[in-house]
């Protein structure tokens, strides 16, 4: 799978779905891992790979599904 095939897969949707969810506050509101402010635009909330996802590791679920490697 190439890196462009895998920001449209339904594992990488899955899981940013999953964070989102995880990373709600007591009011409802998607937090940004990074800076920690409210996510209010749609668009805003692009989960990002800590460790840089490359057509060498993309198919390594440790760093292409790894919660902990998303911002």
């Amino acid at each position: 799978m190439t890196t462009a095939e895998f920001y449209r897969s339904k594992a990488w949707e899955k899981l940013i779905e999953v964070l989102k969810l995880e990373r709600v506050d007591d009011k409802g509101q998607v937090i940004c891992s990074y800076c920690h402010k409210p996510i209010t635009r749609k668009y805003d909330c692009i989960g990002h790979h800590r460790v840089e996802l490359t057509e060498q590791n993309v198919n390594d679920p440790s760093i292409s599904l790894n919660p902990d490697n998303i911002s």
